[in-house]
């Protein structure tokens, strides 16, 4: 093993799983499976981390599965001068051993070491092998993620042919009698290791009629019968498929066929079983039973394969995506084999012909299942204590397989899961007993593997990864959802959302995103824009923020109608893969329905639009308070609700997303609420037929353009964090030294919209320039001064009542409302006496239960009390009488 290498397996593997150096082992380690620290490795050479559980656990894991991001530049690791003096081809000779695990002497001369480059992406050194015709294959060896689902380079047509070991000539094949053909180069030099002589067809699909008639050929001029041909293609569904075709094709032909399969799935291929040390006599032996049962020409074929191997009496199992069950009669097996005058006691001694004629005779085969369940994990929602078995159901006759889930009760019964599987697959009959459901369940879900859940969309906090839909981010890179619908992030690191209600499509494309909208909406918006662009940014990072900073602000987004606030959210949403999307009105929904729009995202934005509300709505204006979003602003929860169960549980799911605001009139509420927003005003001034058809273009922009914004946030979260973090102190700082600014909230909130701004500048995503950035600055920095104006100014309805008190002041040279009189330093009002005399001038004032909300905020009159006994000045007798009393 190289060296360095070594070193830095060793060191993550002491960092990450807590591995400690004992003689010539690391012990101790960490389990990626179970998570006991009784795992162990090699130190000399740490190749596979094995589990001591043997019994409970047993899981081994090869250091390239743990850790790949040290086996993904090796030109960086081995193009090195000591290296390149040994050889001329170091870093392919590092790839082969170290990541391939090959005796290079075996393999000495059969590949070279080039390079490969793509436009737009960069070169990477690869390693050539060179196939018939004068084509060849080569491998991408420097991050290969880089170049998308593109991990090989094939030059020339190899169609009909395959690749096999220059060391292995046609007549080598023949004296063999046996040719191995795999997919990959990797796979039948892997089998080369191991004494088979094993050729690559480089692709499941290709069937190598041109190299099998040149083999043919080659039997026929050594006068031998042709080789047997083991099709050992990948065990994934195209392998299995493809095996069949090929080996109806091939006997056809005239050549005797068997198979070989790596039990699993596909997970693992040949090269993988060479590294894992499992291609010994007893492994292959396992394979090619495998192979047989793929290649059996009738359920009871297969149940007598079965039966062979695990004598079991009873069992279930697949054939042709149909489940059978398989039963032998041991009386009647005994009574045949006496009829062929033989001693049915002990089964190896018999005669293998008589013995399989008996056990067909005596044993039978029934369909229980029209369909293929496959339970392929357990999912739970911790907080409402459901939990389901996901299944795949797959078909006879080639339809796409449906995924669906089935819970316990589901499974307790043949009645109940035959319903269900009726429910979700279409045609799918089950007609087995509950026995024989208990058996099929005890095989799939004896030991099956957990998924954990989030019952949202967006940012785990628990999990450090994004779930975008099909994609999800870790670690700043883009993971893609596998086949069995779960986000592999990492060992014993499953991930899924339940959440169905937001639905996102981003797109991985690099190459086809366009900023082209940032000078679109530049120009459409100018410096507003810019801003809200900033915010949706932090909008994505926002419960990093929070955990960093203690709090995330609301953006306010009003103005007049046709100013463009709905094209400019519309949009943004795109930028994080939301189509035709705009918000949710707080005033037309339900408690319960708020609570959970505010609760299905995560690091992504809930838009509340048009609840604001005239005066003659006032019964809808009522159903929401804005004071309701206090806690969301430090991410805590906004509503709690009982769990259905016996005990005192409650649920209070946290805040995870930010809050935006849009409507038409300025949100109104209280000074708490106030200082938390950042407010951005839109008018149609300045709108001309340019800005009219820069915003029509951000209304056509497609997502496919403009989604990979998302992902770039998500993917920089660490360098963009780290430039929050700094900047925003240093902001929050300049805008209290600003004389305007007298709350410290409203200096913090808009500290860190400036701080987003950088972001988007050439220090972080690079999508506005310098300037565009310190305009934006400067906007916001006047947002804060406006901001503190607006708290230093009364309530609107606070305003109102204070413009009345002084038209009826006014109508007299004597006091009408201040029962303290004229003159004086206080003012005391009875709202009663109020209401009267507003009513007497027929003035329309704010409903006095309303008004008592706000008149404590009082600025312009200060308040002082709200229930005190006056001893009127205005009354006769000078009575007494409960006042709300403010200074004058």
């Amino acid at each position: 093993m190289n060296p360095s290498l070594r070193q830095d397996i060793l060191a993550r593997l002491t960092r990450d799983y807590q591995a400690e150096e004992r003689g010539p082992y690391l012990q101790k380690v960490q389990c990626p499976d179970c998570g006991k620290r009784e795992a162990f490795i090699n130190a000399e050479s740490p190749w596979m981390l094995k589990c001591g559980r043997e019994n409970n656990c047993g899981a081994q894991h090869h250091v390239k599965a743990l850790f790949p991001e040290l086996f993904d530049s090796w030109t960086e690791r081995y193009d090195v001068p000591e290296q390149r003096a040994e050889s001329g081809s170091p870093v392919a000779d590092g790839y082969l051993r170290d990541g391939r695990g090959f005796d290079l002497e075996r393999i000495r001369g059969w590949y070279t070491q080039e390079s490969y480059w793509k436009p737009g992406i960069g070169g990477t050194a690869t390693v050539r092998f060179a196939l018939p015709g004068g084509a060849y294959w080569e491998r991408l060896l420097d991050k290969p993620e880089r170049f998308g689902k593109q991990k090989a380079n094939f030059v020339g047509p190899y169609k009909g042919e395959w690749w096999q070991p220059p060391a292995l000539t046609d007549a080598d094949l023949v004296e063999a009698g046996e040719v191995w053909i795999t997919e990959g180069i990797f796979d039948a030099t892997a089998h080369y290791h191991h004494g088979k002589a094993a050729v690559s067809a480089m692709s499941c699909y290709n069937y190598p009629r041109v190299a099998l008639a040149r083999l043919a050929d080659a039997a026929h001029a050594a006068g031998t019968a042709r080789p047997t041909l083991v099709w050992a293609l990948d065990s994934n569904r195209a392998g299995q498929n493809n095996t069949l075709k090929h080996v109806r094709r091939a006997r056809a032909e005239g050549w005797e066929c068997k198979a070989a399969q790596i039990p699993g799935g596909g997970k693992h291929d040949w090269n993988d079983a060479h590294q894992r040390g499992e291609l010994t006599d007893e492994h292959y032996a396992t394979y090619r039973h495998h192979g047989a049962l793929l290649l059996a020409p009738s359920a009871m074929a297969k149940a007598l394969l079965l039966y062979k191997r695990t004598e079991r009496r009873e069992c279930w199992f697949e054939y042709k995506r149909q489940i059978w069950w398989w039963k032998l009669d041991v009386d009647a097996f005994d009574r045949a084999v006496r009829a062929e005058g033989e001693d049915g006691g002990d089964q190896e001694q018999l005669n293998p012909a008589i013995r399989d004629a008996a056990l067909e005779q005596a044993g039978s085969v029934k369909r229980i299942c029209t369909c293929y369940p496959t339970a392929l994990y357990y999912q739970a929602n911790a907080v409402t204590d459901e939990s389901w078995y996901y299944y795949r159901v797959e078909f006879p006759d080639g339809r796409a397989p449906v995924k669906n889930t089935f819970s316990g009760g589901q499974l307790a019964s043949a009645s109940e899961y035959k319903k269900r599987l009726l429910g979700v697959a279409p045609g799918a009959v089950w007609t087995g007993t509950s026995q024989q459901l208990d058996t099929l369940l005890q095989d799939q879900i004896g030991n099956i593997k957990t998924v954990e859940t989030i019952d949202y969309i967006g940012y785990s906090k628990e999990h450090e990864a994004y779930v975008f839909g099909d994609l999800a981010v870790a670690g700043g890179k883009v993971v893609s959802i596998n086949s069995e619908d779960y986000f592999e992030l990492g060992p014993r690191k499953h991930l899924k959302t339940l959440s169905q209600s937001v639905i996102l499509h981003l797109n991985p494309d690099r190459d086809a995103y366009s900023t082209a909208w940032t000078r679109q909406l530049l120009g459409a918006f100018g410096a507003k824009g810019v801003v809200a662009t900033g915010y949706w940014l932090g909008s994505l990072l926002a419960e990093q923020i929070r955990a960093a900073q203690g709090s995330f602000p609301f953006l306010e987004i009003v103005g007049e109608a046709g100013a463009g606030k709905s094209t400019l959210i519309e949009f943004l949403w795109k930028l994080v893969g939301r189509r035709d999307y705009e918000g949710f009105d707080p005033s037309k929904a339900t408690m319960p329905a708020r609570s959970r729009n505010f609760a299905q995202v995560a690091n992504l934005p809930v838009v509340l639009i048009e609840s604001d509300r005239d005066q003659g709505d006032g019964a809808k204006q009522k159903q929401f308070d804005w004071d309701e979003l206090k806690t969301a602003f430090n991410g805590r929860s906004i509503r709690a609700r009982g769990v259905k169960s016996s005990g005192n549980e409650t649920y209070e799911p946290p805040f995870r997303g930010s809050i935006v605001i849009s409507q038409n009139a300025p949100v109104q509420a209280g000074e708490a609420i106030q200082t938390r927003i950042c407010h951005l005003h839109f008018t149609r001034e300045g709108q001309t037929r340019q800005t009219k058809e820069l915003a029509e273009a951000l209304e056509k922009a497609e997502l496919e353009h403009v989604s990979q914004f998302a992902l770039d946030v998500a993917k920089r979260e660490s360098a963009l964090l780290e430039l929050i973090n700094a900047r925003s102190r240093e902001y929050a700082n300049r805008l209290t030294d600003d004389p305007e600014i007298k709350v410290l909230r409203i200096a913090k909130c808009h500290g860190q919209l400036m701080a987003l701004l950088d972001c988007l500048g050439p220090e972080g995503l690079g999508l506005f320039d310098a300037q565009t950035i310190d305009q934006a600055c400067g906007h916001v920095w006047q947002m804060a001064r406006d901001r503190q104006q607006a708290i230093n100014a009364d309530h609107p309805l606070v305003a109102e009542f204070w413009e009345a008190v002084e038209y009826l002041e006014g109508l007299s040279e004597e006091p009408v409302l201040n029962h303290y009189g004229k003159n004086t330093d206080l003012i005391a009002i009875n709202l009663k006496d109020f209401e009267r005399r507003c009513a007497d001038y027929k003035l329309r004032i704010p409903e006095v239960r309303e008004l008592k909300r706000y008149l404590k905020s009082s600025k312009t009159r200060k308040y002082i009390d709200a229930n005190r006994t006056v001893r009127s000045q205005i009354r006769l007798g000078n009575t007494s009488v409960k006042c709300w009393v403010f200074q004058a």
